[in-house]
């Protein structure tokens, strides 16, 4: 797997969410930032299980609670509810249409619209709230389910890596840099989640 390449590091810039201010590392990936954090994401059964836990870098600390819902035409609204093992509190949603590769993101009460980039690729965007408002992008990885997140200047910010062969892990997301929190940490977590999720009912809808 390759990755973007540089030394700079791109600042959060003051705004709406101004009580951010790390720094997202850009360059090779961790482990070659000290810093990195790794989350795991845990299922009772497999992705397509109702609820999935997102664990801390021990696997045992719960960051995050994720319910599912059907996503079939008739299914309730939203698809993807992301809430905090901490405090119970919603932090995103996400809700996907069958007509349309577009998904309604929902980010601390702030609507944030995920679309394709184009026709034929599978990336999809969004103005990042976090980050300043910057275009921020999942990209596939090859042919895999392995996904990453970069920013407009193709630095990286995030990776997930999907879990082949283990029964109840559904795969690891890993954070460039360990001291994103906050706001910053729970949009990556939803919007990685969203696309892991389309992903999936991409390879669904082709077989």
């Amino acid at each position: 797997m390759s990755y973007p390449s540089s030394n700079m590091f791109s600042t959060v810039p003051e705004g709406p969410y101004a009580s951010i201010k790390e720094k997202v590392p850009s360059g090779p990936p961790a482990p070659a930032y000290s810093t990195s954090r790794t989350l795991h994401i845990y299922s009772d059964s497999s992705w397509s299980s109702r609820n999935i836990t997102i664990a801390d870098a021990d696997r045992s600390s719960p960051l995050y609670t994720l319910t599912k819902n059907s996503g079939g035409l008739f299914s309730s609204k939203p698809h993807l509810t992301v809430t905090s093992a901490q405090t119970s509190a919603v932090v995103g949603t996400a809700t996907f249409h069958s007509m349309s590769s577009k998904v309604d993101l929902d980010l601390h009460g702030r609507h944030v619209l995920f679309e394709r980039e184009g026709l034929l690729t599978r990336t999809h965007g969004y103005a990042s709230p976090a980050f300043g408002y910057d275009r921020l992008k999942w990209k596939c990885e090859g042919w895999g389910s392995d996904l990453i997140l970069v920013n407009s200047q193709n630095q990286w910010i995030a990776r997930f890596d999907a879990a082949s062969w283990a029964m109840k892990k559904v795969g690891r997301l890993e954070i460039g840099n360990g001291s994103i929190a906050g706001a910053a940490l729970d949009e990556i977590v939803v919007s990685g989640l969203a696309m892991v999720e389309l992903e999936r009912r991409r390879k669904s809808s082709s077989e």
